[in-house]
Order: structure tokens, then C-alpha cells, then sequence
């Protein structure tokens, strides 16, 4: 169990450090806010499993989502 919450929590720090060095949306403007380059699918996609993985975890853990 440590060892997989080691896991999500390093692959946490890397997504956070990936979105710190992504360029700044453009500010203002209504419409379209996807930041050029992102793939909305691909991040639902990442989202869709990020939240099953939680979702097991907290099983394992006993918790309520």
C-alpha cells in the first residue's frame, strides 16, 4: 500500500511540475479556453483514470469517495 501511495504521489508532483512549466493561458476572452497544444480528450482521458486509481485507493483504504 505505501509503495503504490509513493507511486500517485510522485506521479502527482509530476504533473504539477509538467503544468508549472507549461506557458500561461491567454488571459481574458470568452469561447474556446483550451490553451493551444492541449488535447481536450487526452486530458479527460487522464482525469477519467486519475480518478479510478482514487477511487481504489481509497477502497483499499477504507475510505468514502
Amino acid at each position: 500500500m505505501a509503495e503504490a501511495t509513493q507511486r500517485l504521489e510522485a506521479a502527482v508532483e509530476r504533473l504539477t511540475r509538467a503544468a508549472a512549466s507549461r506557458p500561461a493561458a491567454p488571459a481574458g476572452g470568452e469561447g474556446d479556453s483550451t490553451p493551444p497544444g492541449v488535447d481536450p480528450a487526452a486530458v479527460a482521458a487522464l482525469a477519467a483514470r486519475l480518478d479510478e486509481t482514487i477511487a481504489r485507493l481509497r477502497g483499499v483504504l477504507g475510505e468514502e469517495g
